[in-house]
């Protein structure tokens, strides 16, 4: 999770790579994050 919480802040968007060995949990993290942007907007 932190090398996912520090991609999206240097991104500043939901559009950042998966985590190798954690496609599951990067996938998830991405679709959390881009519900609570869309929500956001």
């Amino acid at each position: 999770m932190p090398k996912l919480i520090a991609e999206t802040l240097e991104a500043q968007s939901a559009d950042i790579d998966t985590v190798s060995g954690a496609t599951i949990t990067s996938d998830g993290y991405k679709e959390s994050l881009q519900a609570a942007i869309d929500a956001k907007g």
